[in-house]
């Protein structure tokens, strides 16, 4: 299992792309923190399930996925380092970006950001494996972004990226929707990683 992870770890590290991807989201979470310490967390969030996005659809992308099958056949340990891979990688884009937070003492706020970071990470890996896509799933997350969560809940509570965002600041109850969410999103997760990856 640990040589599963190390080896999902070195390629997330090793691919241009996947640092493009996390200068570029911690660049823009980091430029926000500047005004609004509430409007850094929501991007942190958003990057770090940007990041897993990224770092995830590249197999798929790049067909690289029948080779780390044929060298680790269990797919489940798979998903799992995927998983571990893309939360690492979103706590450190949120560690990273929120430092202009930090110095403006809101540690609390900061620390929250961070502890909560890799759980959107983990969602955003679990919807990447279900579609494979980037693409698919960037545009379907911006829609959802703006339309359901913003348009029809308001940024209220119950929706993922609403309950990051409060999740962040220390609401519990939040917390607990995001949680829910993920699991929700791990069956789904578990049945595509069955499912054929030479056609992708």
């Amino acid at each position: 299992m640990i040589a599963v992870i190390r080896s999902e770890m070195y390629r997330s590290v090793s691919i241009m792309s996947s640092w493009l991807a996390l200068i570029g989201f911690a660049f823009m979470a980091a430029l926000v923190g500047w005004f609004s310490k509430e409007a850094w967390s929501l991007f942190a969030g958003v990057g770090a399930f940007g990041i897993a996005v990224t770092v995830t659809a590249q197999h798929y992308q790049h067909r690289t996925m029948v080779l780390v099958l044929l060298n680790h056949p269990h797919r489940w340990r798979v998903l799992i380092s995927q998983c571990v891979s893309a939360a690492v990688l979103g706590a450190v884009l949120a560690a990273v970006s929120g430092l202009a937070v930090l110095v403006g003492e809101s540690a609390a706020q900061y620390r929250s950001t961070v502890l909560v970071a890799p759980v959107m990470a983990v969602f955003g890996t679990l919807c990447t494996v279900v579609v494979r896509h980037p693409m698919w799933l960037f545009g379907g997350v911006f829609a959802w972004l703006l339309f359901a969560e913003g348009l029809i809940n308001g940024m209220a509570i119950g929706l993922p990226f609403a309950s990051f965002a409060m999740a962040s600041a220390g609401n519990v109850k939040a917390l607990l929707f995001l949680l829910a969410w993920t699991a929700a999103a791990i069956p789904p997760a578990v049945w595509s990683a069955y499912r054929d990856v030479s056609s992708d």
